[in-house]
């Protein structure tokens, strides 16, 4: 045994090494405890990649726009003079190059101006307000559903393989994945809204009251928007739970007399949520862009229907204005739930630290 003072004593209280080592570059607690300097470059990268898509994403939908040429017939009628359309293109910057005119919109972006509409005449976020609070409830809702059905349905036939429960939730998650999300959404009507006559036909009701006024009005909608990503996030619970129990951890707590619901919930579920986290996350994002078919669906007022309107109409300020939303929403989730993995995974972790 070697003694106090010795310098390869680990606990020699005159080693210089041990006194330095705690602090010293090279330590463990220098990269697990207190400041990471590793983590901000990270944080830095995140924010530019944010910057850049979205900066790609104003470039392409103004030049779509910019592409479809002067709306002012299309907005004004055909039977507006040479006298008035000149004056509309004058008035919206049309007549300057598509280079300045894209510079002034995204200089009034960067200061919350996001222009005026062509058709109403008024501001393009006092059009989006009101709708927006609704789209994000049910956005939210939609998410929930998924979140609440898909997980547990994947884990029960993960782990139930080839059981009564696998092949139910094989059959049913393949027979709503063979329907695009308009189908579905029809089915739902006529079932629910023409023949049992439950829940109302369309959402318009929604408008008429406070945000959580009519909540019927949301759930053909929210289920319409949920079943379009249902099955995949079964089919992937399905997958990893499959490969989680077949680890000998799993089969030794199966010996241990461990039951099946525990079993799942804490040695099963814990070790096949992250990459149904990530998916969870992406699907997130895509609900984002689901809300389109679905609100023109059920005539629900959200920013979905106000952006086919704006579209049909050639209203080009609305529709910048909501797609450079909706792609700042999905990049944005995206890079949420990126950081939601490594902080539940320990390897992407320490690999970050």
């Amino acid at each position: 045994m070697g003694s106090a003072g010795s310098p390869g004593s680990a606990g020699g209280a005159g080693s210089p090494g041990s006194a330095a080592s705690p602090a010293g570059p090279g330590s463990p607690h220098s990269t697990r405890r207190g400041w990471n300097w590793r983590r901000p470059p990270y944080l830095v990268r995140a924010l530019v990649k944010l910057a850049a898509t979205l900066l790609a994403i104003s470039v392409v939908v103004f030049g779509l726009t910019a592409l479809a040429g002067n709306p002012a017939h299309d907005i004004l009628g055909m039977d507006a003079t040479q006298s008035q359309l000149a004056a509309f293109t004058a008035a919206n910057h049309l007549n300057q190059p598509v280079v300045v005119r894209y510079l002034h919109w995204l200089a009034g972006v960067l200061h919350g101006d996001f222009g005026q509409s062509y058709v109403s005449g008024g501001s393009v976020w006092a059009l989006i307000e009101p709708r927006l609070g609704r789209s994000l409830l049910l956005i939210l809702f939609s998410w929930l559903l998924m979140v609440v059905v898909s997980v547990p349905a994947g884990l029960l036939a993960g782990v139930r393989l080839r059981g009564r429960a696998d092949v139910a939730a094989t059959l049913v998650t393949l027979s709503i994945a063979a329907f695009p999300e308009f189908v579905i959404g029809m089915v739902l009507i006529i079932v629910f809204a023409v023949n049992l006559k439950v829940l109302p036909v369309d959402s318009t009701a929604v408008s008429q009251g406070g945000l959580f006024d009519s909540l019927s009005s949301y759930v053909l909608p929210a289920v319409t928007i949920a079943l379009g990503s249902i099955p995949y996030i079964v089919r992937l619970m399905r997958a990893n739970a499959r490969d989680v129990a077949s680890h000998s951890y799993v089969r030794s707590a199966v010996l241990r007399g461990i039951s099946e619901p525990a079993l799942s919930v804490r040695h099963i579920l814990p070790n096949a949520a992250p990459p149904v986290v990530t998916a969870l996350g992406l699907q997130l994002a895509s609900l984002v862009g689901g809300v389109i078919v679905a609100e023109t669906l059920f005539s629900f007022p959200g920013i979905g229907q106000l952006l086919v309107q704006s579209a049909a109409s050639r209203d080009a300020p609305v529709v910048e204005t909501l797609t450079l939303m909706i792609g700042a929403a999905f990049v944005i989730i995206n890079l949420l739930s990126d950081a939601l993995v490594i902080m539940l995974t320990p390897k992407l972790r320490d690999a970050g630290r």
